[in-house]
């Protein structure tokens, strides 16, 4: 019998992408000029601070969804799934949660199609059916929250409309609440690739940055190896080298933060990497992960390969 817990992925650094707590969510918040976790978190204060783009107080977090309506064709002899035998007809990505803050503009945002009129210190809303595409929808609908290790993720709709029935529940020595689910909407009705939403990760700034490894390339011992060295840098505890091949004119690219896919192999740091005769001279890209699998290390080298 094995060690106990030897098979469990727990792991001191996966603690560090946890995500905590209920976050918050924020109406057309602006972030095209924010590129780290310091920058965001400021913004993010200084509109609760404002009292501006801030959707208002919920209770039981939030949720983002992503329903995909998949397709399998119909094929005779079919006796099994196959790899690569299905289709994305659809897809929709929704935001929801619970709000306690009971004001006609949040009457308004959950139930849009309703106009608010003030006359003296009267306020009236009254509800339409008619949907007005400029004033309606949402533009952009975020959610933000904080992860353990001091990054922020945030979460974007585009065009948001409130798509659940309208609901005020009320209970003795409790508050009101007003269940939501925003629908995001394409806007170009010829964009029809990308469902329109986003998950965007900021990273403190001393961690935003891609680190650039120095590399050079020499004849391995066996025909098709290569010796890769990289020049000093120490490989933080619990990350791990991956490499890929590209062509004679481009290394393959890739970013801080990526997780690296099924192309990329796995290297030691030490022993020739396998490749063929032909690889001599092209251009490879290796790159550094984390424990958590995102790449915070990458450098290119042209590769001196052993081919007789």
């Amino acid at each position: 019998m094995g060690a106990p817990g030897l098979t469990s992925p727990i792991r001191s650094d996966g603690f560090k992408n946890l995500q905590l707590n209920a976050g918050i969510f924020l109406l057309n918040f602006d972030y095209s000029g924010i590129t780290n976790a310091a920058g965001l978190k400021a913004a993010v204060a200084a509109a609760i601070t404002a009292g501006t783009n801030i959707l208002g107080m919920t209770r039981g977090g939030g949720t983002f969804t992503i329903t995909r309506e998949v397709r399998t064709p119909e094929v005779d002899g079919r006796r099994y799934a196959f790899k690569g035998d299905k289709f994305v007809d659809s897809m929709d990505g929704y935001l929801s949660g619970t709000l306690i803050e009971f004001t006609p503009a949040n009457i308004k945002r959950v139930m849009s199609t309703s106009n608010i009129a003030v006359s003296g210190l009267k306020t009236t809303i009254t509800f339409h059916t008619a949907i007005d595409a400029d004033t309606d929808y949402i533009e952009h609908l975020c959610w933000v929250g904080d992860m353990a290790d001091g990054r922020f993720v945030l979460i974007e709709i585009d065009n948001a409309f409130n798509t659940s029935d309208f609901s005020l529940t009320f209970a003795d020595k409790n508050e009101g609440t007003i269940p939501f689910e925003f629908h995001a909407h394409q806007a170009d009705v010829l964009d029809y690739d990308n469902l329109p939403c986003r998950i965007i990760y900021f990273a403190d700034s001393a961690e935003a940055t891609l680190t650039e490894l120095t590399l050079s390339s020499a004849a391995g011992t066996n025909v098709g190896g290569s010796a890769i060295t990289v020049s000093t840098y120490s490989l933080p505890s619990g990350a791990a080298y991956v490499y890929k091949v590209g062509t004679s004119s481009a290394a393959p690219e890739i970013g801080y933060m990526d997780v690296p896919d099924w192309t990329w192999t796995a290297w030691n740091g030490s022993s020739d990497l396998a490749l063929a005769a032909a690889d001599n001279g092209k251009k490879a890209t290796i790159a550094v992960v984390n424990s958590g699998g995102h790449v915070i290390a990458a450098g290119s080298v042209t590769l001196a390969v052993k081919t007789a």
